[in-house]
């Protein structure tokens, strides 16, 4: 199973919310572009597709997450007790490398932090040096490879658009999907913002491509490397 495609009436065991799809062009335009997924899949990894998955910047179309198997594999099962607010502190962690025990607790509270700590520790995600705290290399604990948003739009591009560049806090490609060919208007206002555009003809896609940013961007990028997981475990012990 290369590809996984996660929505609202998934049964796979996701600590995510999602927003049910609403009948319209808009959904057929996505529909069209599942059945073409213009995507190579590296070997080794696995794509995992989530549909409108609730965020603190919205509900994103589709978000595609590309993944290291082995990394994925390696983790331990400590690791699915790992809550979205210790991702904050992991992430902040990634940023700065170290930290002692009273900085993370002036950051992110005393019971936050000793909770965040305790399950990151036993998830093998970050070491401990004394007071002072580590993250583990990001090769072992980030198994993600690319993230990327989808946002797509019949009509009014300016909207995807602005969807589009708040996708870019945790995406390392975000990209607007239009059903035609995009117009000059539109070509320039996605570069201007760092943002691709993806046209369909005939149930192909073409792409005006943007490069890729790196990962994580923020501790959504980190919710999302965990979601791409859980829902892997859960088709993987799926009986069917």
């Amino acid at each position: 199973m290369s590809i996984l495609i996660v929505h609202s009436d998934s049964k796979y065991a996701v600590s995510a919310s999602f927003r049910r799809p609403r009948e319209g062009p808009e959904l057929d335009l996505l529909e069209s572009f599942l059945r073409a997924m213009p995507l190579e899949i590296p070997d080794g990894c696995r794509a995992t597709v989530f549909r409108e998955p609730r965020l603190e910047s919205g509900f994103p179309d589709l978000v595609i997450v590309v993944w290291h198997l082995a990394t994925a594999k390696a983790w331990s099962a400590q690791r699915k007790a790992v809550e979205p607010r210790d991702l904050r502190l992991m992430h902040y962690l990634h940023q700065v490398r170290w930290a002692t025990t009273a900085d993370l607790e002036e950051r992110f509270s005393r019971r936050a932090a000793a909770g965040g700590l305790e399950r990151l520790q036993q998830a093998n995600m970050i070491r401990r040096a004394g007071d002072s705290w580590t993250p583990r290399a990001l090769r072992a604990s980030f198994a993600a490879t690319k993230i990327i948003a989808i946002e797509a739009k019949v009509d009014r591009w300016s909207d995807a658009i602005a969807q589009a560049v708040l996708n870019t806090w945790f995406a390392s490609k975000s990209y607007v999907l239009v059903p035609n060919a995009p117009s000059s208007e539109l070509l320039h206002a996605a570069k201007r913002f760092g943002l691709g555009v993806c046209s369909l003809n005939k149930e192909s896609v073409r792409e005006v491509a943007t490069p890729n940013g790196g990962l994580p961007r923020s501790y959504a990028s980190w919710l999302l490397n965990e979601w791409a997981w859980q829902a892997w475990r859960g088709a993987k012990d799926s009986p069917e």
